[in-house]
């Protein structure tokens, strides 16, 4: 009894550690994608109960054109973000889904968020226009 126990503790601790191991690994892949002078930056999740999760790292340039985007998907911390070509050089305005339904919700959900920022920062500007204008 004495024994299972001692496993028990073994496999939980590793699988503690095996989680901040992971958690750091996509902190440095996120601060590596995010140093841009310009442009925006959208993380997107989808993350179910016995299903695949999915995280997309996407960056754009002011346009709106898709410059970087980092896809992970998989069920271990072993899973590992690798770049996605077939998304470089589209524009999130106008993106065209043919062939690329499997990541497809959390690309969406990255675009969204890119969006945001930049509709977040087109009223910062508009804002402190206004302001400097009176």
């Amino acid at each position: 009894m004495k024994e299972l126990l001692i496993i028990i503790v073994f496999f939980m601790v590793l699988q503690f550690l095996t989680g901040v191991l992971h958690i750091k690994y996509y902190q440095s892949v996120l601060r590596k994608m995010s140093k841009r002078s310009v442009g925006y930056l959208g993380v997107g999740m989808n993350q179910q109960k016995f299903k695949l999760g999915q995280v997309c790292i996407m960056v754009t340039d002011v346009h709106g054109e898709i410059t970087e985007c980092r896809i992970l998907s998989g069920l271990t911390v072993f899973s590992r973000f690798r770049k996605d070509p077939s998304y470089e050089g589209k524009n999130i305005f106008r993106m065209d889904w043919n062939g690329k339904e499997k990541y497809k919700e959390v690309t969406e959900n990255a675009i969204q968020m890119i969006k945001n920022e930049m509709e977040k920062r087109n009223t910062n500007v508009l804002t402190t226009i206004d302001l400097s204008a009176n």
